[in-house]
C-alpha cells in the first residue's frame, strides 16, 4: 500500500472542512491550513521546534489578563496588527491615515470638558494638543468624539501601573460646532512593550528591541464617518525608524513646539514651560 506523504496530511486537512455551513469560516479555514502546512514544510519544522512553539501559546495564555494582551502583542510585533489594519482601511486622498489599536486601550474613559487635562497627577512636560475634525471634503464635523490615551514619563499607562488612578491619562473630548478639539496631554515618551513574556524572549533571540516611539492614541467617532483609530507621533522621538510594531507612518508626526511660561496662550494650569501640538484629523465617510 501506497505510504501516506505530508502532501496527502494537508489534503485531508482541507477536505475535513468541506461541509462547513459558513462559506467565510470555511475560506479562512482551509486558508489557514494550507499556509500552516506550507510553512512546516518549507521550514523543515522540527519536532522540538514545534514544541518550543506550543509553549511559547501555552505561555501565551497564561500570561494574558484583563491588564494585559499577550496575543495582540504577538500580532503586533509580527507586523500582523498592521497589515489587517490596511487591509481593513483603504481611505480616500487626504483622509488621517490610522494605525494599531495597542494593547492598553481601555473602554470607559471620563467625559472631559474642551481643553481640560488627561493628568490625575503629575506625568510629565504639559502638552496642548489641539485641532480639527474635519470631513474629507473639509467640512468641519461639529459633535464627534475623540477617545484619547497615552502614557506618562514613568513610560507606563495606567492600565500597567498599580498606584496609578484608573482614569489618569485618559480621556473623551467633544469636537465643537467648528470641528474644533483640544486637550492638555503630556509629552509622551518612547516605551518598551512588555518584554518579560513569550514576546520578549522572541523578540531578544532574533537581535530585536522592545521600544516604541513617543505617541498619544486617539480614537475618532462621529455619525455617518468611518471610526478612526490612529496615533499622534512625536517627530522628534527615538524609534521612529524602528518601532517593535511596525505603527509609524510619516504622515502621523507632529512637531511638539516648545513655549514658554511666559506665553499669552499658556494653557490654564500648567505654570512652567510647556509643548503644543497641532493635528487636524480627516474622516472618511461611511
Amino acid at each position: 500500500m501506497a505510504r501516506t506523504t505530508p502532501e496527502d496530511i494537508t489534503a485531508a486537512v482541507v477536505a475535513r472542512f468541506e461541509d462547513c455551513p459558513d462559506p467565510r469560516l470555511r475560506e479562512l479555514m482551509r486558508g489557514l491550513v494550507r499556509h500552516l502546512h506550507a510553512f512546516a514544510t518549507e521550514s523543515g519544522l522540527t519536532q522540538a521546534e514545534w514544541e518550543t512553539a506550543i509553549r511559547a501559546l501555552t505561555e501565551t495564555g497564561q500570561i494574558t489578563d484583563e491588564r494585559r494582551q499577550e496575543f495582540i502583542l504577538w500580532s503586533d510585533s509580527l507586523g500582523l496588527s498592521m497589515l489587517v489594519d490596511a487591509l481593513a482601511n483603504p481611505l480616500p486622498e487626504g483622509a488621517t491615515e490610522s494605525t494599531v489599536l495597542g494593547p492598553f486601550y481601555v473602554p470607559g474613559a471620563p467625559a472631559r470638558a474642551y481643553g481640560e487635562s488627561m493628568a490625575a497627577e503629575p506625568a510629565g512636560d504639559p502638552a496642548w494638543v489641539h485641532g480639527r475634525v474635519l470631513s474629507d471634503d473639509g467640512e468641519p464635523i461639529a459633535g464627534a468624539e475623540l477617545d484619547v490615551w497615552q502614557n506618562g514619563d514613568n513610560r507606563l499607562y495606567a492600565v500597567q501601573d498599580a498606584e496609578a488612578e484608573e482614569d489618569h491619562l485618559r480621556g473623551r473630548y467633544t469636537t465643537r460646532d467648528d470641528g474644533s478639539y483640544a486637550f492638555l496631554a503630556v509629552r509622551p515618551v518612547p516605551y518598551t512593550i512588555p518584554a518579560d513574556g513569550p514576546v520578549g524572549r522572541m523578540l531578544e533571540a532574533t537581535a530585536r528591541h522592545p521600544w516604541r516611539p513617543a505617541h498619544i492614541h486617539i480614537i475618532v467617532r462621529a455619525e455617518g464617518f468611518r471610526t478612526l483609530t490612529t496615533h499622534v507621533f512625536d517627530e522628534a522621538s527615538e524609534y521612529l525608524d524602528s518601532d517593535a510594531v511596525f505603527a509609524v507612518k510619516p504622515s502621523l508626526l507632529r512637531r511638539f513646539e516648545p513655549r514658554s511660561a511666559a506665553d499669552p496662550e499658556r494653557p490654564e494650569g500648567v505654570d512652567g514651560e510647556w509643548f503644543s501640538v497641532e493635528s487636524n484629523l480627516v474622516l472618511a465617510r461611511n
